[in-house]
């Protein structure tokens, strides 16, 4: 991936900083080369709704895989401190078809990414809140986590209640009530400030 895009111009992103907004028609495309972005909708009390969280090596926006025609659905915003490959649409569209290597990254990444994204969209519609709460800790932990010791895996980024209710479309208050019952069963843990332990063998047993 590295070799392909070496003539294209990197941009570093912030945390914090929207990359795309709803309803832009851009003419450029992000390959994320480190840091974590998240895709997201406001609803109409303000709140964000996240739908998914993209690591490298994911193109922004998703739209580019379906020919990017329409306005972006949804907003793309930096999580972490973010590198970026920027190239445009058309150029990376030639680029795929010329470099079949190249393609299947991108293309495999992406249908990695979908089904992630369909899992999650599933996990929203429980009616259970520590459900929804597991199945935010799975994706986390089979996405965005390392492996440590002892069947302890740590997500890879500053994590807190606030972004988990976020992520599970439930109220922080309802989050930190099942988070606290996780913490007290061993299935998590948080050895500092904003990080967050998952481990995987008593979170399957759930």
């Amino acid at each position: 991936l590295q070799h392909a895009l070496r003539a294209s111009r990197t941009r570093r992103v912030p945390s914090g900083q929207i990359i795309l907004y709803e309803g832009d028609t851009p003419q450029e495309v992000f390959i994320l080369k480190s840091g974590i972005v998240k895709l997201y909708d406001i609803d109409d009390q303000g709140s964000e709704k996240i739908l998914h969280l993209v690591k490298p090596p994911a193109v922004i926006p998703f739209a580019f895989f379906s020919g990017m025609h329409d306005p972006l659905h949804w907003f793309y915003t930096t999580l972490t401190d973010c590198e970026l490959y920027v190239v445009p649409a058309t150029e990376l569209k030639d680029m795929t078809h010329a470099d079949s290597n190249l393609a299947e990254i991108l293309t495999n990444h992406f249908s990695d990414d979908v089904h992630e994204l369909l899992v999650r969209l599933n996990s929203l519609s429980k009616t259970n809140t520590q459900d929804k709460v597991i199945a935010v800790l799975r994706f986390l932990m089979a996405r965005h986590a390392t492996e440590r010791r002892a069947g302890w895996w740590r997500v890879n980024f500053p994590i807190n209640h606030q972004l988990i209710a976020d992520l599970c479309g439930i109220t922080r208050e309802s989050t930190s009530i099942v988070m606290k019952e996780f913490l007290d069963k061993k299935i998590t843990r948080v050895p500092k400030l904003a990080t967050l332990e998952i481990n995987r063998k008593r979170l399957e047993l759930l």
